[in-house]
């Protein structure tokens, strides 16, 4: 599985949008300082996924939460765990955890990540609003998420990246 985290807050996520020809497209935009995190884990091959959203904060403690969460998704599995070298990611005790191992990518090569294109997709339903609670937007991103999870082969299709398929020997 791929794992990431992904920052979402009130301040204001553009995308391109459509205007009329000759019509200049305003965006309302906002600047408040409320942020959460969505933690998630996708397996590319078969396009299940795994998250817990709602955190304040990223950190070694909370990702261990998220760790052993995961693990008591998939107890019947050793999960092999590909992420990022995030400082918290290199912390001793999350490399010592019963049915998992940990796989750094590169450095500075979000690229390799499918959870960084599922982040892409989640963006889309926030993208141009203003919220005037942060619960708000955490409950439409908790919707964006369930019809992801519900529907493994879309996942699979976003996520499941040529070069990863052929390491695993999948066609």
């Amino acid at each position: 599985m791929f794992m990431d985290e992904m920052r979402f807050g009130l301040i204001s996520n553009y995308r391109r949008s459509w205007s009329l020809i000759g019509k200049r497209t305003v965006v309302a935009n906002q600047q408040e300082y409320i942020n959460r995190y969505l933690y998630s884990a996708i397996d590319p091959v078969t396009g299940d996924n795994f998250h817990l959203i709602g955190f304040n904060d990223v950190n070694a403690a909370i990702t261990k939460k998220f760790l052993e969460a995961l693990i008591v998704q998939y107890p019947e599995y050793h999960i092999l765990l590909v992420w990022d070298r995030a400082p918290f990611h290199r912390k001793k005790e999350l490399h010592e955890m019963k049915n998992l191992t940990t796989l750094f990518l590169p450095s500075y090569s979000p690229q390799l990540n499918p959870v960084e294109r599922f982040y892409g997709e989640i963006r889309k339903s926030t993208a141009n609003r203003i919220f005037q609670d942060i619960e708000v937007q955490k409950k439409i991103i908790e919707e964006e998420v369930l019809k992801w999870m519900n529907d493994t082969d879309r996942t699979q299709k976003l996520c499941g990246y040529d070069w990863i398929l052929e390491q695993c020997k999948i066609s």
